[in-house]
């Protein structure tokens, strides 16, 4: 995922985009959009901007001074979160509806104006059989028609092997008798349950 990254970087320097702010959709572009925003050293703002799992739709406007915004997320799918995206920030009271059908007066009165912000898109998948093209990708399939589903290492974290560099481990697996001598201890999920 680092090499990922790494390649939407890239593409975003080459094309001379600056933007102001990283927006993180919750959850698949939070962690690609921290990395992206430690890595170009702008601010983040992370926000719910869901129509699949956990829908919900964050009232998010760019700051007035905002007049490039970067949305970041791990799959350009459908092309829907995408393409509401881009309305809500470039026209806020077009319709009387926010995406996720909340009336429109829960938005700040003075944001309600239409913005001149450029937006711009970059995620590590997109299904190139959807309508919606993102700007900045690192690898593409047609997921629909391939019937593929991608994982991502955010997704089952907790059941991926250790890793570790350690000097009598040329493999940098972290193995029981390591786990012995060092302070690290796999966490299960029994760890996270809440009384």
């Amino acid at each position: 995922m680092m090499l990922d990254v790494n390649a939407l970087v890239r593409q975003l320097v080459l094309s001379d985009y600056k933007p102001a702010v990283i927006v993180g959709l919750a959850r698949g572009g939070l962690t690609p959009g921290v990395m992206m925003s430690h890595w170009l050293n702008l601010p983040f703002k992370p926000i719910h901007a869901s129509l699949r799992d956990f829908p919900h739709w964050e009232a998010y406007l760019p700051k007035p001074t905002d007049k490039r915004v970067l949305v970041v997320d791990d799959i350009c799918d459908s092309g829907e979160t995408f393409s509401k995206m881009t309305d809500h920030i470039n026209d806020p009271r077009k319709a009387q509806m926010d995406p996720m059908g909340y009336p429109m007066e829960k938005f700040p009165k003075e944001k309600g104006k239409k913005g001149n912000t450029e937006v711009r898109f970059a995620t590590l998948w997109w299904n190139n059989e959807c309508d919606f093209k993102p700007h900045y990708w690192v690898r593409d399939c047609a997921k629909d028609s391939g019937k593929i589903w991608i994982h991502f290492p955010w997704e089952a974290w907790w059941s991926s092997p250790l890793h570790n560099n350690f000097e009598n481990d040329s493999e940098g697996e972290i193995n029981e008798e390591n786990f012995r001598h060092s302070n690290i201890r796999r966490p299960s999920r029994s760890d996270f349950n809440t009384k």
